[in-house]
């Protein structure tokens, strides 16, 4: 095992590895080596250390272009076969301005500054005025001083006259002048200064409402502004919203300052822009203000949207049978469903003082002693039921799972999986079989009264009183929402107290067989946010893989640090959500993140082989996507869990892979901070 996981170093820069050796009879350690692609990828001194020695990686002494992953290596002298590695990022510099842009009167003045990350010798920016494409003279003003250390300003002093378009100032890192970032000035003939002139709100779900962002209007002239109006317009115009108070009043004294403040809710999906017009006593009155940001579809929406669909209803009524996708794994499969009865908790979606039962279905490594029984999919009274609400005939299904087989001998590390809202405990069939064939042991939990159906084995069948999304009735609102995850988070922790319960008890399927020191959360959509919030208080778990939890769908920004490490899959973000940057942020310990181009919300669920074809998959098609969701989650968790080799999909794009947009664990998943 070597520790830490994976680490960000600065060109130049050294950091400590160590590497524990178990059952290593003569204590010969391990020697260490450094790869990456391209060249050069630094060095480790000393080469050779005992187990639980350090060695010292240094960086490349050149900055790179773009982020280096580097894989530092731990391999033992006993059994060369056998090895560890930590996943290390020199990361390239990056340069961002602010503010971003600005309507500045002539002869009138305004501070801009730079901050240059990863810049081990913090040479600062260089700042050049351009118009267009050519180097500007003193026509478009003049900026000094124009070299700046990271962080503090320059002053820039508009020209006495207007010139023909916009102005634009670049700040280039002096380290590595490709790295820059550039500011937009338009130089007015009136006195109103505004700043910035130009709003991105970034995505956000249809309906939600982003924070306010500020406009500052500065009054240059000598006598007082005159506001007569400040207003919304444009093709969007309704889809962005004047904070309540009276933005700036009627009227702004010499050189003083008011705030605009402008929020986005969208009421609609796509690219939305509108400006904000402010008419006033200036000469060059109406000034305008851009404002720009996308609306995205919830989940809910597009959930209901994908399993409508034409082509999807099709293709699951004509399907007749459909098999599980196989597994890929050296492992047999083996199936089992568990009934647990949580006898310190009523259940909270009860008055009757019923204490709260779960069910669990199982996949796990198998060792075949008798012939394989073929698993269900799910119980037929359950799959009835998801037939009835969506009317239509659905196929039957086969799988990859022998019910009730032996647990394969040893103990194997588990996999703890939430469903999506109103899910089930076997919408990720093809994952958890999957996983299971490589050694894990995947413990699904039905969480009952949301999930759409539930079959007890005493014959109970007990629907979701929330709804379904198969269905025509789901409850959305918030405090529906709230509830749901708070039941489902008490559920977990039942859960993983179950089953070290499970692993000592002699009568059970699995004592003995269940690795917890090696024990992972994953989650889908609600379920995902569901993993993040557990690893942040539950120390019992080792990693959580958190797959496409949409902002707006619940609050994410509740999510604090953690130093566990956390895998996030996404599908189709145009760009990372406001709520997923500042997760990033706070995690503290190895951190992963793919985005999956062109893919929607249920790709990562069984819906992507059931509805083959018809849900979105990007270029890669369902089985390469089915491939990667399989490869990438299983490298993360053979890092993570196991301490086996970092694999390098998960620092650097793939060819295997086009669709797969891999996040640099060291850097910033948000490379522009939104405010």
């Amino acid at each position: 095992m070597v520790t830490p996981g994976s680490a960000t170093v600065l060109a130049g820069a050294s950091t400590q590895f160590s590497a524990t050796v178990t059952n290593d009879p003569a204590n010969k350690g391990v020697t260490w080596s450094v790869s990456c692609s391209p060249a050069p990828c630094g060095t480790v001194t000393p080469l050779s250390t005992a187990s639980g020695g350090a060695t010292t990686y240094t960086a490349p002494a050149t900055v790179p272009t773009s982020d280096l992953a580097v894989t530092i290596t731990a391999t033992s002298v006993f059994n060369p076969a056998v090895s560890g590695a930590s996943a290390v990022t020199v990361p390239a510099i990056t340069v961002s301005a602010a503010p971003t842009s600005a309507l500045i009167p002539v002869n009138i003045s305004q501070q801009f500054s730079a901050t240059v990350g990863n810049d081990p010798i913090n040479q600062g920016v260089k700042w050049v005025l351009t118009l267009g494409s050519t180097a500007c003279s003193a026509a478009c003003g003049k900026i000094s001083p124009s070299t700046t250390a990271s962080g503090i300003a320059t002053t820039y002093t508009a020209p006495n006259g207007v010139p023909a378009g916009a102005i634009t100032l670049t700040a280039s890192s002096v380290t590595d002048p490709s790295k820059s970032a550039a500011v937009t000035v338009m130089v007015s003939s009136g006195t109103v200064k505004l700043v910035p002139a130009a709003l991105n709100f970034g995505s956000w779900v249809k309906g939600t409402t982003s924070p306010a962002q500020t406009v500052v209007l500065t009054n240059t002239g000598s006598s007082a502004l005159t506001i007569s109006s400040v207003a919304i317009a444009g093709a969007n115009s309704l889809d962005f919203l004047l904070t309540p108070s009276a933005p700036c009043g009627s009227s702004v004294a010499p050189t003083a300052t008011c705030n605009i403040g402008v929020t986005f809710k969208p009421l609609s999906t796509g690219p939305l822009s509108a400006s904000l017009v402010i008419s006033d006593s200036s000469s060059d009155s109406p000034q305008s203000v851009s404002l720009s940001g996308t609306g995205i579809i919830p989940c809910t929406e597009q959930i209901k949207q994908t399993l409508s669909a034409a082509p999807v209803r099709t293709a699951l009524a004509t399907l007749g049978t459909v098999s599980v996708p196989p597994p890929t794994g050296a492992n047999s499969v083996g199936t089992r469903v568990i009934h647990f009865i949580d006898r310190d908790r009523e259940d909270p979606f009860l008055e009757n003082g019923s204490k709260r039962e779960l069910l669990v279905r199982f996949w796990y490594p198998a060792f075949l002693e008798q012939a394989c029984k073929p698993a269900e999919y799910a119980p037929r009274e359950v799959w009835s039921y998801f037939s009835q609400l969506m009317r239509l005939p659905l196929p039957e299904v086969t799988t990859n799972s022998c019910l009730n087989a032996q647990v394969a001998d040893g103990a194997h590390p588990v996999v703890v999986f939430t469903h999506g809202y109103t899910g089930t405990f076997t919408d990720y069939t093809f994952l958890s079989e999957d996983l299971a064939s490589r050694g894990y042991i995947v413990a699904s939990v039905d969480h009952t009264y949301e999930a759409t159906g539930v079959k007890f084995p005493d014959g109970r069948f007990l629907h979701s009183g929330f709804g379904s999304h198969l269905g025509n009735s789901l409850l959305e609102d918030r405090q529906s929402l709230a509830f749901a995850l708070s039941v489902r988070l008490d559920d977990l922790k039942f859960v993983a107290d179950e089953l070290r319960r499970l692993n000592g008890t002699a009568r059970s399927p699995f004592v003995g067989h269940l690795d917890l020191e090696r024990m992972a959360i994953a989650g889908h959509s609600m379920g995902g946010l569901a993993a993040a919030l557990t690893i942040e208080h539950d120390l019992r778990f080792k990693a959580g893989v958190i797959i496409d939890v949409h902002d707006g769908y619940v609050q994410t920004e509740v999510i604090g640090s953690t130093r566990t490490p956390v895998f996030i899959l996404a599908s189709g973000r145009q760009q990372w959500s406001e709520n997923e940057c500042r997760l990033w942020k706070n995690l503290q310990g190895s951190r992963f993140a793919v985005n999956f181009a062109g893919a929607e919300h249920l790709t990562s669920s069984d819906a992507v082989w059931l509805a083959r074809n018809t849900v979105k998959t990007g270029s890669m098609g369902p089985d390469k996507t089915i491939a990667a969701i399989r490869n990438y989650i299983a490298d993360f968790l053979e890092t993570s869990v196991r301490d086996y080799n970092a694999s390098p999909r998960l620092t650097v794009n793939s060819v295997e892979y086009p669709d797969a947009i891999v996040a640099a664990p060291g850097g910033d998943l948000c490379p522009i901070e939104r405010e």
